[in-house]
């Protein structure tokens, strides 16, 4: 078949090199065109797929060539029947699950973080917006119908089943998926179907989730009901797992993945209108338009994790929806991280701000400023004099009554003392007055020195600096052991090579596209779902948490994965798979960044407490010399007039 040569527009089409085969066709090399390549069925070409390609080729337009594998031109065999076309070469891209499958991600596209996926979606969303926009549709949605370049550069292929109308004829889509179409559309026979655009709105709804959500479809999830609900159960029945109204639709996410608003409020809303029944109403769904319009907006809201510099995130979300599934053990995004042997001191030093965290001590504080004896004020002695001269002529006033009343009238003595006693204390009165003031300035004087004196000896024993230090020395002494621990976790992966290169080996084969009996397509979004990706991932335990597989399908899986372990042949001499290093060399170097900038922060958080201690202590001191010359003052006063 490699010298087979067609006819095409212009002449002779030399095949090449088989690049992929299907069930319809084989897809090849065009000799002396590397931008293009050629497919050809394997059957010869109905004469309603015939005129369909001609159609076609005759709506070609720039646009659909630039998001779109779309017929160049008709291919011929030499009795000019239609055998297939040529389109665009993507030798370079791949399947789009091969970006949001996190497995795939990691080994496909290294690179990748979260900001190049919600960029796939958004070129997605742009390539169907701009077939839709020409009166076109894909009918077929499904993620093998998309492929991705390094660069986010989304193609839409097998161009050859959408559904288009030229010339007042239209050329239905007579294939489709079922876990990408909507509800009004389950169970009918494609082939009489006339599609819509809001049909395919459900599809891109679907693909956009899954790869903002890493490979998640909408509708796998736990049912609490009774029975089972598999995805193409759950989608007639509007059953979206991620929806505010889930728990009364018996409804929940599978285990670790993050909420619909993750990916911020306005695309969970439009997912909200994509899946639920108002969407099956004409014109319900959220339009490509639309998707562009919410995902370019959420491209302006980024935000980079403050702990691993390879997630990114809504910046609306409040915080890191990454983080906890890398946690728990699924490693999703690669980032920029390199394989090192040995950890380097980088810009950070760390002597000199453990320096300066242990130097920021505070000096003993000086002596507590006493009260002294000091001679009242001359405004205060006078009125001291005079309180003195008023008691001592109360109590003469007081004594000369009593003595006239024992001269004059003796049988009335107690009356007469009663009398003196008086007299003495209403002249004594008279100069009171005058130091209720002095009294009370004394008592004041008195209350705010004992509260000074009070914090005087709190700032004397202020532990607050010293707990600091202490909190941040364990921090320390974990950065200086990373290196030993990072030899240790090396050691770890040394001694575990064989089982380590076995899960390497079963990670190759993706469930996805294998062919294991009673597993279809839905049945394979449903595993991947649950985090069951790759022939790795299949232990009885994790399978049988998955909804819809019980111990008849576990054990096919099973047999599956057993079959390709038999396959696995184990070399000692094997190094450690680098993945598995440079998983681990991101770990420590995480862990080593984290520390790093705690314990920067806490060099600056210990230097404001010492800082703020001494403005503290100084402040103190001259309150509490003022408090003292206030308080001796006031006590002399009052001494001075008997207060």
């Amino acid at each position: 078949m490699a010298s087979q040569v067609l006819v095409g527009k212009s002449g002779p089409v030399r095949l090449g090199k088989l690049l992929g085969k299907g069930g319809e066709g084989a897809v090849y090399e065009v000799e002396g065109r590397p931008e293009v390549a050629a497919k050809v069925y394997l059957a010869p070409a109905s004469s309603e797929r015939s005129d369909k390609l001609l159609a076609m080729a005759a709506l070609r337009t720039p646009a659909l060539d630039q998001l779109t594998a779309w017929p160049l031109e008709v291919l011929r065999h030499s009795d000019g029947k239609v055998t297939g076309f040529v389109m665009a070469n993507l030798r370079d891209s791949k399947d789009i699950h091969r970006l949001y499958s996190p497995k795939s991600r990691l080994a496909d596209f290294p690179q990748a973080d979260w900001r190049m996926v919600v960029r796939a979606a958004l070129n997605t969303a742009r390539a169907f917006a701009v077939l839709h926009q020409a009166g076109h549709l894909v009918g077929d949605v499904n993620h093998g119908g998309v492929r991705i370049s390094p660069d986010a550069t989304v193609r839409l292929i097998d161009t050859d089943s959408f559904q288009v109308s030229h010339q007042g004829r239209t050329f239905l889509c007579e294939v489709g998926v079922q876990d990408f179409t909507p509800p009004e559309l389950q169970g009918k026979a494609f082939k009489q179907v006339t599609r819509t655009a809001n049909h395919d709105n459900f599809g891109l709804a679907v693909l956009i989730f899954q790869m903002l959500m890493n490979g998640r479809h909408p509708f796998a999830g736990r049912y609490s009901g009774s029975g089972e609900m598999p995805i193409e159960k759950a989608i007639p029945e509007f059953r979206y797992a991620y929806s505010s109204n889930a728990a009364a639709m018996k409804m929940q996410p599978p285990p670790l993945t993050p909420p619909a608003a993750a990916a911020s409020p306005e695309v969970a809303g439009l997912w909200e209108r994509a899946f639920g029944s108002g969407g099956a109403k004409p014109g319900g769904r959220p339009t490509a338009q639309e998707w562009v319009q919410a995902l370019t907006k959420l491209e302006s809201g980024f935000v980079r994790c403050s702990q691993r510099s390879s997630h990114f995130y809504f910046g609306g979300y409040g915080s890191c929806p990454w983080c906890p599934i890398e946690r728990a053990g699924i490693a999703l995004f690669g980032g920029t991280a390199a394989v090192i042997k040995k950890l380097g001191p980088g810009q950070f030093n760390l002597e000199s701000v453990w320096r300066d965290i242990t130097s920021a001590t505070l000096p003993p504080l000086a002596s507590m400023p006493q009260p002294t004896v000091v001679p009242a004020s001359q405004s205060v002695a006078a009125v001291g004099l005079r309180r003195r001269a008023w008691r001592n002529m109360g109590w003469a006033v007081g004594l000369a009554i009593l003595v006239l009343g024992v001269v004059l009238n003796a049988p009335a003595f107690l009356l007469w003392a009663g009398l003196g006693f008086g007299m003495g204390a209403w002249v004594n009165s008279r100069g009171r007055a005058d130091v209720t003031p002095i009294t009370a300035r004394y008592q004041q004087a008195k209350t705010h020195y004992e509260g000074l004196k009070a914090r005087w000896t709190q700032e004397q024993s202020d532990t607050q600096l010293q707990l600091k230090q202490q909190q941040l020395r364990p921090l320390r002494d974990e950065l200086l052991g990373l290196s030993a621990e990072r030899e240790r976790r090396y050691a770890v992966l040394m001694n575990n090579r064989q089982r380590h290169a076995l899960n390497a080996y079963l990670d190759q084969f993706e469930i996805e596209k294998a062919t294991i009996p009673g597993i279809g397509a839905a049945k394979k979004a449903m595993l991947e779902s649950f985090g069951v990706e790759t022939a790795a991932d299949v232990v009885r335990s994790n399978v049988l948490q998955v909804p819809g597989f019980g111990p008849a399908l576990t054990d096919r899986l099973l047999k599956w994965r057993q079959k390709l372990e038999g396959q696995f042949r184990f070399n000692p001499a094997a190094a450690i798979d680098p993945r598995q290093v440079a998983d681990l060399d991101r770990t420590i170097m995480s862990r080593r960044s984290q520390l790093e900038a705690e314990l920067t922060t806490g060099r600056m958080t210990v230097l404001q407490l010492r800082q703020a201690a001494l403005t503290r202590r100084q402040a103190l001191e001259s309150a509490m010399q003022d408090a003292a010359r206030l308080y001796s003052q006031a006590a002399a006063d009052a001494k001075a007039v008997g207060g």
